[in-house]
C-alpha cells in the first residue's frame, strides 16, 4: 500500500466580515469618484465626447490627437498638473461601514496627482500623463521594526498615448499603453525609503470622437480593458506552506485590478459661440500670397544665373566684380522676399490666433452627458478590504454611472463656470449608491510668456472644481492657457 503525500489547501476568501487569510483575492481599484482634471471634474466627468489636452486624456486617449484653433502653427504642445485633495474621504470607495474604523481613515488619507505632456504635429499627437493615487494608513506594526509607523500604497498609472485626426481632424482616433505600478512602503512622507513590496501590469486603451466641422454636437466612446498586475518584487514578502504571500501580518493579494470600463458621451452646445471649429495653419491662409512669393524668389533666381551668364559672356578685366555687384543685388531681393514670407506667416498666424481668442463671439451653453461602464473582478476586494485586512467582495457584478454636465462662458473673456451630476453606483453589497453635484469654474489672470517659451499673448488661468456627496467631498485646482 503506498502512502499518498499530502495535499496542501489553500484557504478561500470567506464571506463579509470576515479576516482575509489567504492571497487567493485581488484589489479592485475602480475609482467610483470623478478624479481628473478640474474641467472634467466640475462637469461631473462627462467628458468622452469633447476630451481636449492633458486633462482630457484621462477620460478619452483620442485627446491626444484634439487639434484646436487657438494654435495655428503646424506644431502644439499642452503642459498641465493637477491636484485633486479629497478633504471629505472618510468613505472614499462607498464601502460603508463594514470594515475599517472611520476614525483611522481620515480625511487626510488620499491624494491625487495628475501631472502630462502633449506634443503635436499637423493632425498627429503623442502625449505622456501620469495618474498618482496616494492612500496612507496610521499605526501600522512595521514587521522590520515592530514599531507602529504609518503604511502607504501609491498605485501610479501611467499613459502613453498617440492619435491622429482624420478628415482634416473631424474624426479622431486615438489609442494607448496603460503601465500599472503599485508600490507598498512605510514611511513619515509620501516618498519611500524602501518598498516593501511592488507590483506591476500592463493594459490597453483606445478612444475616438466624432467632431464635425461647425456641427452643435459631437459624438465620443473610450475603452479601457481590464489591467491586472503581479507581483515583481517582493521586498519584505514572505512565503506560507500554502503558497499565500505575507507582509508581517498582512495577506498580500496576488494581483491588483482594474477591471475593463468603457464610456460613451454625446454633448451639443447653444449660442452663437462657433461650435467644433476647424484647426488651421497659418500657411493655408496665407496659401495665395506666399506662392506668390514662391514665384517672385524662383523668378529671382533664374534672373541672377541670367544676368550672370550675360555678364560672363560679355568678359571684360571687370566681369568678376560685376558678378559679385549682381550677386548683391540679388541677395537683396532674396533677403526682402525671406523677409515678407516671415512676415506674412506671422501676421496670418495673428491673424487666427486673435480671431479664435477675441473675435469670436463669447457666448455659449454646453450641456454634456455620459454613460460609464465597469466590469467585474472575480475574488475581489477594496483597497480597504486590503487596509484593514477583512474581507468586503467588491466587483462582483457590473456598474453603472450615468453623468451630466454644463458649462458656459458667465464673464466674457473673463470667466466660466461649469456644473454637472453623476450617479455613483457601489461595488459592494450593502452601501447604496450615491448622487454627486460637481461645481466648477475657469477664472482668466495674466499674460506671461514664461521666458519665451510661449507666446506673449498666451494668457493664464486658475481652474478649480468641487464634488459634493454622502461622506465624500474633493476640491480639484489646475492651471493652463485660458481660450
Amino acid at each position: 500500500m503506498l502512502a499518498s503525500s499530502p495535499v496542501t489547501v489553500r484557504a478561500q476568501l470567506g464571506p463579509d466580515g470576515s479576516p482575509i487569510d489567504t492571497s487567493d483575492y485581488a484589489i479592485d481599484l475602480t475609482r467610483g469618484v470623478v478624479i481628473s482634471s478640474s474641467r472634467v471634474v466640475g462637469l461631473a466627468g462627462a467628458a468622452t465626447s469633447l476630451a481636449q489636452g492633458v486633462e482630457g486624456g484621462l477620460q478619452n486617449p483620442a485627446a491626444v490627437a484634439y487639434r484646436g484653433p487657438q494654435w495655428p502653427d503646424w506644431y502644439d504642445y499642452w503642459l498641465a498638473f493637477g491636484v485633486t485633495y479629497p478633504f471629505d474621504s472618510g468613505d472614499f470607495y462607498n464601502s460603508g461601514d463594514v470594515v475599517g474604523d472611520a476614525d483611522t481613515l481620515g480625511d487626510d488619507t488620499t491624494l491625487f496627482l495628475i501631472p502630462g505632456v502633449y506634443w503635436q504635429m499637423w493632425h498627429l499627437g503623442i502625449g505622456f500623463t501620469i495618474d498618482s493615487q496616494l492612500v496612507q494608513l496610521p499605526g501600522v506594526s512595521n514587521p522590520a521594526t515592530t514599531q507602529e509607523e504609518t503604511l502607504r500604497l501609491r498605485f501610479t498609472t501611467f499613459h502613453i498615448q498617440a492619435g491622429y485626426g482624420f478628415l482634416d481632424g473631424q474624426l479622431i482616433v486615438g489609442a494607448g499603453l496603460r503601465i500599472l505600478r503599485q508600490r507598498t512602503f512605510f514611511s513619515d512622507t509620501f516618498v519611500s525609503d524602501g518598498d516593501l513590496y511592488k507590483t506591476l501590469g500592463l493594459g490597453a486603451e483606445v478612444g475616438v470622437m466624432l467632431r464635425p466641422h461647425y456641427a452643435r454636437w459631437s459624438f465620443g466612446g473610450a475603452l479601457f480593458p481590464k489591467m491586472s498586475t503581479g507581483l515583481r518584487t517582493r521586498g519584505e514578502v514572505s512565503t506560507t506552506p500554502e503558497g499565500d504571500l505575507l507582509l508581517g501580518d498582512y495577506y498580500v493579494p496576488r494581483k491588483i485590478t482594474l477591471p475593463t470600463t468603457g464610456s460613451i458621451g454625446f454633448s451639443y452646445q447653444f449660442g452663437p459661440r462657433p461650435t467644433n471649429p476647424p484647426w488651421i495653419d497659418a500657411r493655408t491662409l496665407a496659401a495665395e500670397e506666399l506662392e506668390q512669393l514662391r514665384r517672385r524668389h524662383e523668378a529671382a533666381d533664374k534672373g541672377e544665373k541670367r544676368e550672370i551668364a550675360e555678364a560672363r559672356a560679355r568678359g571684360g578685366p571687370d566681369v568678376e566684380d560685376e558678378v559679385r555687384a549682381i550677386q548683391r543685388k540679388y541677395d537683396r531681393r532674396h533677403a526682402t522676399i525671406k523677409q515678407t514670407r516671415k512676415d506674412l506667416r506671422r501676421y496670418a498666424w495673428e491673424t487666427l490666433r486673435r480671431r479664435y481668442r477675441w473675435d469670436w463671439p463669447r457666448r455659449y451653453y454646453l450641456l454634456t452627458a455620459d454613460l460609464w461602464l465597469s466590469g467585474r473582478v472575480a475574488n475581489g476586494v477594496g483597497v480597504e478590504s486590503f487596509l484593514f485586512q477583512t474581507v468586503q467582495r467588491s466587483g462582483q457584478k457590473v456598474t453603472i454611472s450615468p453623468r451630466l454636465g454644463f458649462e458656459t462662458e458667465i464673464w466674457p473673456k473673463r470667466m466660466k463656470i461649469r456644473a454637472g451630476t453623476y450617479f455613483e453606483p457601489s461595488r459592494f453589497d450593502e452601501p447604496k449608491p450615491r448622487a454627486h453635484g460637481t461645481l466648477g469654474f475657469d477664472l482668466s489672470m495674466f499674460k506671461w510668456n514664461v521666458f519665451g517659451l510661449w507666446p506673449d499673448d498666451y494668457r493664464w488661468q486658475l481652474t478649480a472644481a468641487l464634488d459634493l456627496a454622502r461622506a465624500y467631498g474633493s476640491f480639484s485646482v489646475g492651471i493652463g492657457g485660458w481660450y
